[in-house]
């Protein structure tokens, strides 16, 4: 990425901005100040040589000759930091890469949301409690606690998310050196990239036959900023930022606008072309240079019904502009439903018709979908539907424990991309045919 002699971009611009969206307010000022100053001495999470290993994969999907596997929590939890919790998270992450490089017959990139997913966005930054008491909400684990008494945003946390992100590194390398203890019948991918000798270090995470790269949604800017050496944010190899956190003229834009890492984009159905591509331009100015194919990654969420008619003119609109992004497709948030009883769920019927209409829309277009991302656990949890019946409470069981949006379990995740490999394949063996 070449950078223009007057481009004033430091880890730090984005605080002169305007506009800081969802910035945390703490107490204390200088402590924050103290534990940003400790973060930004310590080793990198993820070396800027895993980044490049990340970028060059990225692009390779954007060509279309790879293809990406993202999933993981919605907000990680600093509780289930345990062995067996991440061993189920990395073994669904394995089997579903093994499902596409089987069914789509292309190197599979694997991403986790993990090792850092700690903070989540608010539409509020305030809760009232049932008693009109107005507390803090809970935003992560990186922030502040889920129970009341612990809503107070503290900047320590922020040393512990990076223990903890330390700590589920070591595991996943540790785990994946021992293929045997992801159980009997797991089969890992046979066309990932593989990382050479000379490319393993801590945050490489090799696997046998490839590498997870870790990702999460860049949005607590001093943290990131902290985190970030030279134009590599350390932290992860693939960070993103949301609906919340992309306006043109704001301190995320800004901050993602210089680093080296493949960053994502979300977009959702209020979405028009004009606003994608003047981000683009922003993010990205010189679409027209090899290193910055794939450089952007557009991770749509557009909900099952829309798909058909919101997603072609952004591809159209982008094509036009001549920008060559990853395009990734995020089936859960658009199909977010919301029960009698308060409770956030999701349908997986809704999900795999997004994914598989967003793949087929992208082949009308002549584009390329280069992605899916989901928001999943390898646990066995009851939060997301695999039937109509959205409004009992007994239809979501008794194990729900997301501490933000529903995810699927292993089962569901499973088996939507197993469905989704299936339709893909359904797909080309008409047009194989002439249909």
């Amino acid at each position: 990425m070449i950078h223009s002699p007057h481009d004033t971009w430091t880890p730090q611009s984005w605080s002169t901005k305007p506009v800081i969206a969802q910035a945390v307010e703490y107490d204390d000022p200088k402590a924050l100040e103290s534990v940003l100053s400790t973060l930004s001495t310590l080793p990198a999470l993820v070396s800027p040589m895993k980044i490049e290993i990340a970028r060059n994969s990225f692009a390779a999907a954007a060509r279309g000759e790879a293809f990406i596997i993202q999933g993981g929590d919605c907000a990680e939890s600093f509780d289930d930091v345990r062995l067996h919790v991440i061993q189920q998270k990395i073994k669904l992450l394995q089997e579903q890469s093994h499902l596409l490089v089987q069914g789509l017959s292309l190197p599979v990139i694997t991403v986790g949301r993990i090792a850092g997913q700690y903070a989540k966005p608010r539409s509020s930054p305030w809760e009232t409690l049932e008693d009109g008491t107005r507390t803090h909400a809970f935003r992560g684990h990186n922030i502040n606690g889920s129970n009341i008494g612990e809503r107070r945003p503290d900047p320590y946390r922020l040393l512990l998310g990076d223990s903890y992100s330390r700590t589920t590194l070591q595991m996943i390398k540790d785990i994946q050196s021992t293929p045997s203890s992801m159980g009997r019948n797991f089969v890992p991918a046979q066309n990932s990239f593989p990382l050479t000798p000379e490319e393993t270090d801590v945050a490489a995470l090799p696997t046998p036959t490839g590498t997870i790269f870790t990702s999460h949604e860049a949005l607590h800017l001093p943290y990131e900023s902290a985190m970030t050496r030279d134009r590599y944010n350390t932290s992860a190899s693939f960070i993103w930022i949301g609906e919340r956190t992309r306006q043109l003229d704001g301190a995320h834009v800004e901050y993602i606008r210089g680093l080296r890492n493949p960053i994502g984009v979300k977009i959702g159905p209020s979405t028009e072309g004009s606003t994608l591509v003047a981000l683009l331009n922003t993010i990205c100015p010189e679409p027209h240079l090899s290193e910055n194919v794939g450089r952007v990654t557009i991770i749509t969420r557009l909900g099952a019904e829309k798909v058909a008619t919101l997603l072609p003119p952004l591809i159209k609109a982008v094509q036009e502009a001549g920008h060559t992004p990853v395009w990734m497709c995020d089936p859960c948030h658009g199909n977010t439903q919301t029960t009698k009883a308060g409770l956030k769920t999701r349908h997986v019927g809704r999900m795999l018709l997004e994914a598989t209409q967003t793949y087929q829309t992208h082949r009308e277009s002549n584009s390329i979908l280069g992605g899916l991302h989901l928001e999943q656990t390898g646990e066995f949890v009851t939060e997301c539907q695999d039937d109509d019946n959205m409004d009992q409470r007994s239809a979501l069981g008794s194990n729900y424990r997301s501490l933000c949006d529903p995810r699927l379990s292993n089962v569901q995740a499973l088996s939507l991309v197993r469905q989704f490999v299936d339709f893909v394949r359904y797909r080309e063996g008409k047009e194989k045919l002439g249909y």
